[in-house]
């Protein structure tokens, strides 16, 4: 770890004026048995996570995720700038937004092509897999919009964030039109492709086929699903972005429907018999009413997908929604991920969990405690102890993040939709000092002893930033002043909603 350079004495956070410490000294001595039983410093296990999970500081629609054998996830979404292709790698399907980003394919600067063979503009939707051996990703691209085509990429390393990917090839079915969203899975041997076309004068419809390869589609799909229903036509007639989930004797495919520029986008399902011609539209029967649709602060939940939990017990779906109304189909989309449970073999989801929100974290991912950078829109800067006080009363203040001990926080829901903020640098706690209600009262280390001033409730805004109230004064974690030096003070305040009191919960691990 790198130390950080203390600041001099116009830097550094300035005392406090003398303040009655009877009311800490009396809660210090009701809890000091808990104390003594676990330690102060002891972390509790990560059991919740919070959404979304995609990476903290870009958008990241259009999301997919697979585990492979290696038990690792692979997360890949549509890169903002609609320009690359980047892959992640994480060891857990909570932390899928955390890896580091590796390019996979980026045209050339400049490139410039036209007609359907062309992959060097609007790169959306990639999806990858592991076939015969192999790694692939197809995604959408075009040379000029309305050009739209589905490519590949191949990968023969063993780690597909390694090795070399091969150029694009377009997979086509012998109609070769306009197509994007595609989606490929083995069912029962046989490798399908299903995607979103428009042709013929028709809307965007589900279109599925055979493959004889990764890359060969056989023949002319059939189209399976069209925009019938009042709840796929907000802003137009949209069937796009299928996913195949398989349980017990059914294939269920899940599509988004209406324009993703509104916040009624939204997912529909599909279902046939395991053993059907699923090229045969008459196999499949589509459910009347949505199975996810927009809350308060998911606006346009879509374009999923469906990964396993680490034991493979539990189904997930991954998908994108905007924190707020009225954001369609810019870089505002984040991955979101939830727990599927089911009625029968119909997938049930629910509404789309508030970000936020304490979630269960997937079977089989462990108790590690899940470390966050709580960075401030104002400075950029990331919430930090003075490791240079004493250990308890430190104040806390905001550094250039160096990835120490005391710049790594976990989340560990109390109730009533609240959390402690524990750091890894020794276990204590964000604690509004004295238990105040004022404004301008510093925020300050000290050990968790469950009172109310060392209690936070994460409130979502309309970026992935949060504002952090506390649950005794009700105000708001905030940047002094706005500032931006290193040891700046952070205090609580009245809510302004302005970027001094707005943070961001990065996921370190």
């Amino acid at each position: 770890m790198t130390d950080y350079p203390i600041p001099n004495a116009g830097g550094r956070v300035p005392p406090l004026p003398p303040a009655p410490r009877r009311a800490r000294t009396l809660a210090l001595a009701l809890v000091l048995p808990l104390c003594l039983l676990g330690g102060s410093a002891a972390q509790a296990a990560s059991t919740t996570f919070i959404n979304p999970v995609g990476p903290a500081q870009q958008s990241s629609a259009d999301p997919f995720v697979m585990r492979h054998t290696d038990g690792f996830y692979y997360f890949v979404s549509t890169a903002p700038g609609w320009d690359k292709l980047e892959l992640r790698k994480a060891s857990s399907l909570a932390g899928i937004g955390a890896g580091a980003a590796v390019t996979v394919f980026a045209p050339a600067a400049g490139t410039t092509c036209n007609g359907s063979n062309c992959s060097n503009k609007e790169v959306w939707a990639p999806e990858i897999n592991h076939i015969d051996g192999a790694w692939y990703i197809y995604f959408a691209a075009a040379g000029n919009d309305g050009q739209h085509r589905v490519f590949a990429i191949r990968n023969a390393s063993a780690d597909p964030t390694t090795g070399s990917w091969g150029a694009p090839v377009k997979v086509a079915d012998s109609d070769d039109a306009w197509a994007i969203d595609q989606t490929v899975a083995r069912i029962n041997g046989q490798l399908y492709m299903a995607w979103s076309d428009i042709s013929g004068g028709g809307p965007q419809r589900i279109k599925i086929a055979k493959m004889s390869g990764p890359t060969t589609i056989v023949g002319r799909g059939a189209f399976i699903s069209a925009p019938t229903l009042g709840w796929e036509t907000s802003g137009a007639p949209v069937n796009e972005a299928p996913q195949f989930l398989v349980r017990n004797n059914k294939v269920h495919m899940s599509f988004s429907a209406s324009g993703c520029w509104t916040d009624d986008y939204k997912v529909g399902l599909l279902t046939a018999n395991l053993g059907a011609d699923l090229t045969n539209p008459a196999s499949w029967t589509k459910l009347a009413t949505p199975i996810l649709q927009k809350t308060a602060g998911a606006y346009g939940p879509g374009h999923n997908g469906f990964a396993k939990s680490p034991d493979g017990t539990e189904d997930w779906i991954v998908y994108h929604a905007n924190p707020a109304s009225g954001q369609g189909c810019a870089d505002s989309r984040t991955t979101r991920i939830q727990k599927i449970t089911w009625n029968g073999d119909v997938p049930v989801i629910g509404a789309p969990v508030a970000a936020g929100t304490a979630v269960t974290r997937p079977a089989g991912e462990g108790t590690g405690t899940i470390w966050y950078r709580v960075r401030n829109q104002a400075s950029g800067k990331v919430m930090s102890i003075d490791r240079a006080a004493a250990a308890n009363g430190a104040a806390i203040w905001q550094f250039t993040n160096f990835n120490n001990s005391d710049q790594l926080w976990s989340l560990d829901p109390v109730g009533g939709g609240y959390f402690k903020l524990a750091t890894a640098f020794n276990g204590n706690v964000a604690d509004v000092y004295n238990f105040s209600l004022a404004p301008g009262v510093y925020v300050k280390s000290y050990p968790y002893i469950a009172t109310t001033n060392q209690q936070w409730m994460l409130v979502p805004t309309e970026t992935q930033h949060y504002k952090v109230r506390n649950r005794n004064s009700g105000l708001m974690l905030d940047n002094k002043d706005g500032s931006l030096q290193d040891g700046g003070v952070i205090q609580q305040w009245t809510d302004n909603n302005l970027a001094p009191q707005r943070w961001l919960f990065e996921r370190a691990n």
